[in-house]
């Protein structure tokens, strides 16, 4: 006996027939009807049996009984068994086969399958939940994958990963395809309710469904008509199912009145670098923000009033990174304070708050208070002693008159030069007598000007602006000779934001797309720059996430269009 099947190619879905072929010669006079029990998936729709002949390897004919199994393929692709065919012949039931069936991705069906899961379906207003991507490719998938839409929305605080531990990795059970996911951003909400992430849409090439072709020829008048099963690679799209978030308001009970606006898991650290001082010497006041809250985003703490210090625009510095499964941000803040006399005075307690999701309640953490010493320098000191030898001179005044003879303090001039003049009628001796008045007027003016260009953070921010843009220049131009395209997009990027950030003096950094829109408006640039702005935003993205690589004249006409939209931005200075 064999078996065999009514179809080459078994397809996910498809119907098609099991086919058990018994020569008629063979078959027991006491039998019952072959049985069969599908497993994994495998529907069984019924059976019928007819008498045929077919041939051997030798091309001779027999008569055989014909057993069809009507069956239907699972949706699941793989190599997998079918089912158990069983025969009872002569009172006892036998085994015969555990057919493993090859069940095979439809040609018309998607070579790739996309889709987008969220560590949490339901999280708190401002809290961080991860969005992780997977990508399942089938065997007719032929390469090119290209993202057309990777747009998050407008609800979110995003930070996005580069993907570098995506990879597409064989299945066991089906060699021939492959699976891979990681995770594709982090996110924080912006508001409450129902919010959504769009679908991410990409395209790919495939090979199509056969197709027969009739192809004519024409020869020496004669004519001929040839028909041939051909496969073509296609282009095809796939896109992922729309993502819903629920978002919660956080609680009004015991809410503080002065709330940072930061929800997660959040560290406080505040510290002076000393707690006495002199008159000129500077205090360092250094605070350490970090949490899992929103990417890339952390609000400065209370700060006390500090009025019985000079204080220049303090030192910030954010950074990101991923660390169990989510991104921690830290702020350090470094505040640089003058004492303007000396004292003891008391700093008072620098408090910071956030909302703990995962406990529900409000948390706080203080630092301080402190007390510190102001004293005088060592120049005043210096100069208050150096009073002391003049007292003396007195003393000696009455030694010499007790003696009676002062004269033997005199002493004869030898020798006087007539052409010598007085210094006082010299004209440089007036010229510089009167130099340092003009000379310390001009140190008062450039004095002031530097202090009023110092506290003016803004100035101080937007002058660096060129500065800044040129570094993120010089890292793009290095990755494009290295070849590297995520580098080259990620600097460029970075450049865009840092150079919008500083000329505007706002935080452009974690913007949504509407709010780059609405800021840039106000700023007074023009809405095709603001568009440019926006596709460029977009296209970063997706050079920088999207599983593609440009040729490196292409990154060369990206560096080229940079270089030409922060020069149309320059209306901002």
């Amino acid at each position: 006996m064999t078996l065999n099947y009514s179809t080459d190619r078994i397809e996910s879905g498809m119907a098609f027939e099991l086919r058990l072929d018994v020569p008629i010669r063979e078959l027991a006079e006491s039998r019952d009807v072959p049985n069969f029990t599908p497993q994994n998936g495998f529907v069984y729709r019924g059976m019928d049996s007819t008498d045929t002949r077919v041939e051997d390897f030798f091309g001779r004919g027999y008569a055989v009984r014909r057993y069809n199994f009507k069956l239907t393929a699972p949706k699941k692709t793989g190599r997998v068994v079918a089912g158990i065919l069983t025969w009872k012949i002569q009172g006892e039931e036998y085994e015969i086969a555990r057919p493993a069936i090859e069940v095979q991705r439809s040609y018309d069906a998607a070579a790739v399958e996309v889709s987008l899961s969220p560590s949490k379906r339901s999280v708190y207003e401002g809290e961080q939940l991860s969005v992780t991507l997977s990508i399942h490719t089938f065997e007719h998938f032929q390469g090119n994958l290209v993202a057309t839409n990777m747009d998050l929305g407008n609800d979110f605080i995003a930070h996005r990963s580069d993907l570098s531990d995506l990879k597409l990795s064989p299945i066991p059970d089906a060699p021939m395809e492959t699976r891979g996911s990681a995770k594709f951003a982090w996110l924080s909400s912006v508001k409450t309710g129902k919010v959504s992430i769009p679908p991410f849409k990409f395209k790919y090439m495939k090979v199509g469904a056969p197709k027969i072709v009739e192809k004519n020829q024409s020869h020496g008048g004669f004519s001929m008509s040839f028909k041939s099963v051909q496969q073509e690679p296609e282009e095809a799209e796939a896109q992922t199912a729309p993502l819903e978030i629920s978002v919660l308001p956080l609680p009004a009970q015991n809410k503080p009145v002065d709330f940072s606006g930061m929800v997660g898991a959040y560290n406080f650290k505040a510290s002076f670098d000393k707690d006495s001082l002199v008159l000129g010497d500077a205090l360092t006041l250094s605070i350490q923000i970090s949490g899992d809250g929103k990417p890339g985003t952390i609000t400065d703490p209370v700060l006390p009033n500090f009025s019985e210090f000079r204080s220049v625009p303090p030192e910030t510095d954010i950074k990101k990174k991923i660390s169990g499964g989510k991104v921690i941000t830290t702020k350090n803040i470094r505040i640089f304070l003058y004492p303007k006399k000396k004292g003891e005075f008391e700093i008072p307690a620098i408090t910071y708050n956030w909302f703990n999701p995962a406990k529900r309640r409000y948390e706080s953490q203080s630092e301080g208070p402190w007390k510190i010493k102001v004293e005088k320098g060592n120049s005043l000191a210096t100069a208050g002693e150096m009073d002391s030898p003049i007292g003396n001179a007195p003393v000696v005044k009455e030694e010499i008159e007790s003696l009676g003879r002062d004269i033997r303090y005199m002493h004869q001039i030898q020798s006087v030069s007539m052409q010598t003049l007085p210094l006082y009628k010299l004209i440089l001796f007036w010229v510089l007598l009167g130099l340092p008045i003009p000379l310390y007027f001009i140190f008062c003016i450039l004095v002031r000007l530097h202090r009023k260009r110092a506290g003016n953070s803004a100035l101080m921010r937007k002058a660096k602006a060129n500065k800044n843009l040129k570094r993120y220049v010089s890292q793009a131009k290095a990755a494009l000779e290295k070849s590297d395209g995520r580098e080259f997009y990620a600097a460029l990027e970075n450049g865009l934001v840092g150079y919008l950030s500083d000329l505007s003096n706002r935080e452009f950094r974690g913007m949504t797309k509407e709010s780059v829109k609405q800021n840039l408006t106000e700023l007074g640039v023009s809405e095709e720059n603001v568009q440019k702005v926006l596709e460029w935003q977009e296209k970063c993205a997706f050079a920088r996430f999207a599983p593609v690589s440009g040729t490196s004249e292409e990154r060369k006409a990206s560096l080229s269009e940079f270089e030409s939209l922060c020069d149309a931005l320059e209306v901002l200075k």
